[in-house]
């Protein structure tokens, strides 16, 4: 055992900054507490700055050039993914569920596997995968080719909807539109598997999202985003994050990158229930990239800043925020001091994909 002891600085952690002192076992990247006669190997004096813990994206589809949903070869893969990820870890996320898009039989097939949750050492690392998709509403689709929509009608269908059951334990989140037919009955068996099921890209009224909580959903995928929006009378999905079992209540993504969310509705979001919220990226391969114009799926996005577009449209084509950038922008929107900004992308997503209880 070798132990790294961390001074002379401020701990964040549950929406909070205290004093005192941290030690980390080098050899299995857990924080211990040493015994008296345990040597410790380094001091670090942090010189009153905040130590927190690394940032969980629990959506995201690609960075610095790279896109999980993308496959060409094995070795083109791997070497993509170890590039991204290495790069990914200089933002401060050090976790992640990467996220695939509506894809085929053949990608989930050789994708998922490679996306399993697996300690990492000089590289973010996965969590598990989260299949966005691909059962989900033709309205809502948002940028998910429809061709590769699917409709299961039996729990075999659904298995092989990502490469057969065994292909499950590659995967930490399924989103999927909880109106089509059988997806009620199908929310059992995913939660069965340790999958997390979200309500997201869906045409739901709020009485058929309370069902899935019902049957198991805990989370929604990017809030007010490829979603009916709340009606007083019917709030669709959003409706939930109100509950007045705030226990019940999932736990919901939102993308605070300024582009896809109101400030006034990031906010909204917070203040409803700020223990379940979860800040995302929703990033895609161009975060991380400089200012350009980028040729994917036979189109051409073009980056400027904060923003990326389809050239010549107003549409946007994706987020290219890093987690930092969104904490940020809650700070400022929320009014919240930086413990509470972090804990919307540690202690919360960390919940939600089952990694911190309590």
């Amino acid at each position: 055992m070798a132990i790294i002891k961390f001074t002379n600085g401020l701990l964040c952690d549950e929406g909070h900054l205290k004093a005192g002192d941290l030690y980390v076992d080098t050899y299995t990247g857990k924080i211990v507490a040493p015994k008296a006669q345990e040597r410790v190997d380094k001091t670090i004096d942090l010189m009153g700055l905040i130590l927190a813990p690394g940032f969980i994206d629990i959506q995201i589809n690609g960075c610095f050039g790279f896109n999980y949903t993308d496959y060409e070869s094995d070795w083109a893969y791997e070497q993509g993914y170890d590039e991204c990820m290495k790069k990914l870890l200089t933002t401060g996320t050090t976790s992640v569920c990467p996220t695939i898009v509506t894809s085929t039989p053949r990608n989930y097939t050789k994708i998922l596997p490679k996306l399993k949750h697996r300690r990492e050492k000089y590289r973010t690392e996965s969590l598990g995968s989260h299949c966005e998709g691909p059962m989900i509403s033709t309205k809502k689709k948002g940028c998910h080719n429809i061709n590769n929509l699917k409709r299961p009608k039996s729990k075999k269908e659904f298995y092989d909807v990502y490469g057969g059951k065994q292909n499950l334990e590659n995967i930490k989140i399924i989103t999927a539109a909880p109106e089509l037919d059988g997806i009620l009955d199908i929310i059992p068996e995913i939660v069965a598997n340790d999958v997390v099921y979200a309500v997201g890209h869906t045409e739901a009224k709020f009485e058929t999202a309370l069902k899935a909580v019902d049957h198991g959903a805990t989370m929604i995928t990017h809030t007010f985003n490829a979603m009916p929006q709340p009606h007083h009378r019917d709030p669709g999905p959003i409706g939930l994050l109100g509950l007045s079992d705030s226990s019940k209540a999932p736990f919901y993504g939102l993308i605070s990158d300024g582009i896809h969310v109101n400030p006034t509705y990031v906010k909204l979001a917070y203040d409803v229930n700020k223990d379940k919220v979860c800040l995302v990226t929703d990033a895609t391969f161009a975060m991380g990239l400089p200012d350009g114009d980028y040729v994917w799926e036979n189109a051409v996005q073009c980056k400027r800043g904060a923003v990326l577009k389809l050239k010549g449209t107003d549409t946007i084509a994706g987020s290219v925020a890093t987690l930092a950038y969104c904490v940020r922008n809650a700070m400022k929107w929320c009014n919240i001091p930086l413990a509470e900004a972090v804990k919307c992308v540690t202690n919360n997503p960390a919940r939600s994909v089952g990694l911190q209880v309590g």
